[in-house]
């Protein structure tokens, strides 16, 4: 499928309770509603949009929330969104060793198969924190594209393994290898502008004015500053369709819509990518533009 030079990619981060059983593994009755109300309520609602605006987006879900909540992932899944590898129980990749971590990729695959009966082709790193393994285990895996990363703005790279640093010494660049690093900014990240949490500490709860603007400035700026880009929209949905906050969302689908972008997968994206800039298997030096 060839895409249009400017594109819009809704991700949407489906943690469930696996975030809350690593954030606070004693999970009080309060806690445990707040991340019930992400399966109940978020997510259907954000499908509901979805359908309503026919857009595609994709739904990182780690094994444990497919398995609590079966039927809302079946629902994304049937309705044509796609489903990306977020670890089983969300647990952050630079606190495990390589096995630990192995093991998580490959518990999250069974889950996907025995419940969905897919094989995602993509993976977000729970807490978006790579390890020095996690790209490996990604190939390993099979997976073909990595959300991950910030190492540009709107413009898609390949991912680079085994590089090396010390607190004292140069950083020293690994190789690069044949997986789609689909970055994404922080202002287009829900949870730092909207929420309210009191550990770990975060006191967003910006206006939902100011939020749509944001969002609608970046947009804007990739259409003026770059010949071909990508926007990446990470979305949680304990986060984004609460309340008034859904206002943000639709807000900024339409506005987008208006300004004539086109919606579209992290695989679509990724296929995109590899069609026009095939792996060619080398790095690039940290002053080196891609």
């Amino acid at each position: 499928m060839t895409l249009p030079r400017h594109v819009v990619c809704l991700s949407v981060d489906f943690d469930g309770l696996a975030i809350w059983l690593q954030l606070d593994p004693s999970l009080s009755p309060t806690k445990l509603a707040r991340a019930e109300y992400s399966g109940r309520y978020g997510l259907p609602r954000m499908l509901d949009l979805f359908a309503a605006e026919q857009i595609a987006a994709t739904v990182f879900v780690p094994g444990h929330t497919v398995e609590m909540f079966p039927t809302v992932t079946r629902r994304a899944l049937a309705e044509g969104h796609e489903i990306g590898h977020h670890g089983y129980l969300h647990k952050n990749p630079t606190g495990l060793t390589r096995e630990q971590e192995r093991v998580e990729f490959e518990r999250a695959l069974r889950s996907y198969d025995e419940v969905l009966g897919i094989r995602p082709r993509g993976f977000r790193a729970p807490g978006g924190d790579l390890s020095q393994q996690s790209i490996e285990l990604a190939v390993e895996c099979g997976l073909d594209y990595d959300a991950s990363s910030q190492g540009d703005d709107y413009g898609l790279y390949y991912a680079r393994t085994a590089d090396s640093w010390a607190a004292d010494g140069p950083v020293r660049f690994g190789s690069a290898v044949d997986v789609v690093e689909i970055p994404s900014l922080p202002s287009m990240i829900d949870v730092p502008q909207m929420e309210f949490l009191i550990n770990p500490p975060m006191h967003g709860l910006h206006a939902y004015d100011k939020i749509t603007r944001m969002w609608c400035d970046e947009l804007d700026w990739m259409l003026r500053s770059t010949s071909r880009g990508v926007l990446t929209l990470v979305l949680h949905p304990s986060t984004a369709p609460k309340g008034a906050r859904m206002r943000v969302l639709t807000d900024f689908i339409r506005y987008a819509k208006a300004c004539g972008v086109r919606f579209a997968t992290m695989s679509q994206v990724a296929d995109d990518f590899r069609r026009r800039e095939p792996f060619a298997g080398r790095h690039l030096m940290s002053d080196e533009l891609r």
